[in-house]
Parts: structure tokens; C-alpha cells; sequence
């Protein structure tokens, strides 16, 4: 009798946590659709081979975005280097940051340019489709996108319950009125995938989005040139 009591007990316990967790999940994710500010971190992946491209090893795992009032900074950070991706939506610019060691270069164009890595006149079209999954608690929608010039094609799943405008003006896929999730891109030639695995909130200081002045400003083929050298070198 005794035991079967303590079961019972031990049952209602278990049912009780579950139903706390549960709660707590749905009142989290509540919160981020609300949100104006918080932070996506999201888990890198990179599909080339590993042996042809050694350099991948090194590579990091991790990219934080975060987001205040339509402005985003993304931060990339590795061996010896960090990369940073600032949309200031209000002046409506964008800017790349590479730091090695102590030496920091900026490439700084408006949001309706090609962004950094990518190029102009690879033109993206977009199929949209009914396919639905959840990623970091937020229903996403389902997307395929076809690059004209090397007939690549990506699948892509963004969420329009993050309250972000214009939120892909730093990435070849600015047509989609969504954040993006889960996506690939090829960045100076390494085929990344990035997805979402958690979204908070978190107070931004707007001052955070600002371009920064202690950078030396470059053209995009000196940015790449630079990219391309650090490269090689963690490549030896």
C-alpha cells in the first residue's frame, strides 16, 4: 500500500515538473514575439569536405545576432579573428568589420547593395511553399531559393514572429519578409548553414548598432583580399 501510494506521489511530482517546464516554454516564447530586442545564437555548420578544405577545422560554431528596434549585430568570432555585421536600420547601412589580432578593417555600404562576400549580379529567386516546422520555439515558414547564375539551390525557413524589418539586407536572400532560421550561404567560397537554436530577450544599447570609428575603411575587394589572406594563413 505503502508503495503504491509513494507512486502515485512520485507520478503527480513528475506530471507537475512537465507541466511547469511547459508552461515556462510557451510563456518564453510569448515574450519573444513581443519583443523589439533580444539575441539569436545560432549553430554553425559547414558542409564542404573537411579534408579538401582543412581550414574548416578551425573554423567557429557559433554566430550571435542581436536585434533593437530593426537594427541588427551579428558577431562571428574565431582563430585570431573576429567578424562583426552591423545593420543600422535607421541610416540604413551596412557594415563589415574584420579584426585580426589588432588590425580592424570596415566595408561600409547601404543596405541595398550587395553585401559583403556576395555578388551583385548573382540573381536569387524565391519559391515559397506550405511546409511548416519550429525552430527555437517560432512557427517558420518553408522557402526555396535558386541562384540564377550557379543554379545552386538553398532551402530556407524563416519566422515573421520576430518583430525585425528589413532583416535580410546583409545576407542574398534581402527579398524575404522574414528572420531567417535556418539557412545556407556560400560566403567567399565556404558553404555555411547556419540555424537557430536559442532566442532570448535582452536589453540592446541602441548605441551598439553604431558604425564604429576606429576602423580602417576599405572597398569590398580590399575586404576580400584581406579575408582571402587570413585564409591561407590558417590554412598552413
Amino acid at each position: 500500500m505503502l508503495n503504491r501510494t509513494v507512486y502515485k506521489y512520485s507520478y503527480f511530482i513528475a506530471l507537475l515538473i512537465v507541466l511547469i517546464i511547459s508552461l515556462n516554454s510557451c510563456n518564453e516564447s510569448s515574450d519573444i514575439k513581443r519583443t523589439k530586442e533580444g539575441v539569436i545564437e545560432f549553430e554553425i555548420n559547414y558542409l564542404d569536405n573537411a579534408r579538401k578544405n582543412p581550414l574548416i577545422l578551425l573554423l567557429p560554431k557559433l554566430m550571435i545576432t542581436e536585434f533593437k528596434n530593426n537594427s541588427t549585430y551579428s558577431t562571428i568570432e574565431g582563430f585570431l579573428f573576429k567578424l562583426n555585421y552591423i545593420t543600422n536600420y535607421e541610416k540604413g547601412k551596412n557594415a563589415t568589420l574584420f579584426q585580426i589580432v589588432d588590425k580592424k578593417y570596415m566595408y561600409l555600404t547601404d543596405t541595398s547593395a550587395a553585401p559583403f562576400g556576395y555578388k551583385r549580379d548573382n540573381i536569387v529567386t524565391i519559391t515559397y511553399t506550405e511546409k511548416e516546422k519550429t525552430i527555437a520555439g517560432l512557427k517558420c515558414n518553408h522557402a526555396i531559393a535558386i541562384f540564377q547564375n550557379s543554379k545552386d539551390t538553398v532551402e530556407l525557413y524563416y519566422t515573421t514572429q520576430l518583430n525585425i524589418k528589413n532583416p535580410n539586407s546583409n545576407n542574398p536572400y534581402k527579398d524575404i519578409e522574414g528572420v531567417l532560421l535556418e539557412f545556407t550561404v556560400n560566403m567567399t567560397g565556404i558553404h555555411m548553414q547556419f540555424i537557430a537554436k536559442k532566442i532570448r530577450k535582452k536589453d540592446i544599447d541602441s548605441q551598439h548598432f553604431e558604425i564604429p570609428k576606429d576602423y580602417i575603411m576599405v572597398t569590398k575587394e580590399e575586404m576580400e583580399k584581406t579575408v582571402n589572406e587570413y585564409n591561407k594563413i590558417a590554412d598552413k
